[in-house]
């Protein structure tokens, strides 16, 4: 089984033109700065438009020189744009897939391609999960709110049926443009905020029954979990309490977790292995970030050094994402 790398970006060529031509309905700008060229979004955020970003073929070399034998590409995360209008959260999901369903399409050996649907439009949403399941994508990306709507909301409930239905692997990943208060300092909007918003999407699919109620959804919590692998006894403890007013679900929220995956971003070897130990090794799944400047520099070496035993190793690093990607071993 190859390594196969669940969390990494790209943005498609025919992105970047869709956003030159379309970004005022988006917030978005192409920029020139430094002698590159980068997109500015809501005039606070920027990600950069590279060659490791928009071609496939180059990551090749990277890819080969970590031991990385296939990545799962999906947008950067500033592409979901849950909070722009249906009709353009639409448009832009359906040139974003359309473009990365034709990178998988060209070279399935080394690349399997994550949608993107607008979930500010569950109704919508679903029939885009129908569309790229036929173009032959196993997962999607998508944020863990929309606006101030938490993902448990009723309104989302046409999208988690669609996705259980089809078995398609939800993968949560966060981004905010423009964070408030203080997350506006030192980078901790992406720091700490991102963990945050993780942790608490991941507690209301848990306390608002959308787990319970689709027991077959299967989801990736991108940052080794946020910061959910540190709530999860304070939710079992307020369960067994009463005190989730409103409580949706039969049983306490620990007994959900294993419909819940996490990647190794943890930038933290023993947190791997703590969290292999406590929620099953069988939960890990490789990510790097790649190409964006953040990720762990060396992410297979990373999961290496945690010293798991070598079945449990080859499964971290590739056994358990291709189960997750339907991914046969060659």
């Amino acid at each position: 089984m190859p390594v196969i790398d669940l969390h990494n970006h790209m943005i498609a060529p025919e992105v970047v033109a869709f956003l030159e031509r379309e970004g005022k309905h988006f917030e978005t700008r192409i920029i020139e700065r430094d002698g590159g060229r980068f997109f500015l979004i809501q005039e606070t955020a920027t990600r950069p438009i590279n060659d490791k970003m928009l071609r496939p073929e180059v990551r090749l070399q990277d890819m080969a020189a970590e031991g990385v034998g296939v990545q799962a590409v999906s947008c950067v995360p500033f592409i979901m744009y849950p909070d722009v209008a249906p009709e353009h959260g639409l448009a832009i999901a359906q040139v974003n897939n359309d473009a990365l369903a034709a990178v998988g399409a060209r070279d399935p050996a080394h690349f399997r391609p994550l949608a993107s649907a607008p979930l500010q439009a569950p109704e919508l949403a679903a029939k885009e999960l129908e569309r790229v399941a036929k173009l032959g994508l196993r997962g999607v990306e998508i944020p863990p709110k929309v606006g101030e709507q938490g993902l448990d909301e009723p309104q989302f409930e046409p999208f988690w049926a669609a996705a259980e239905a089809l078995d398609l692997l939800v993968c949560i990943h966060p981004f905010e443009a423009a964070p408030r208060g203080a997350l506006t300092r030192y980078n901790f909007g992406n720091l700490v905020g991102n963990l945050y918003d993780t942790g608490l999407a991941a507690a209301l699919l848990i306390y608002g029954g959308v787990l319970e109620r689709h027991p077959r959804l299967r989801v990736v919590l991108f940052h080794a979990g946020g910061a959910f692998p540190s709530l999860i006894g304070r939710l079992d403890n307020g369960y067994r309490l009463g005190a989730g007013r409103g409580l949706k679900i039969s049983r306490p929220p620990s007994s959900f977790v294993n419909q819940y995956w996490f990647d190794t971003i943890a930038y933290n070897p023993p947190m791997l292995g703590y969290l292999a130990a406590t929620y099953g090794s069988d939960k890990l799944v490789l990510g790097s970030d790649y190409p964006l400047g953040g990720g762990p520099p060396h992410p297979v070496d990373e999961v290496r050094r945690v010293g798991f035993a070598p079945a449990v190793e080859a499964a971290v690093l590739g056994g358990n994402a291709a189960r997750l990607l339907q991914i046969e071993a060659a």
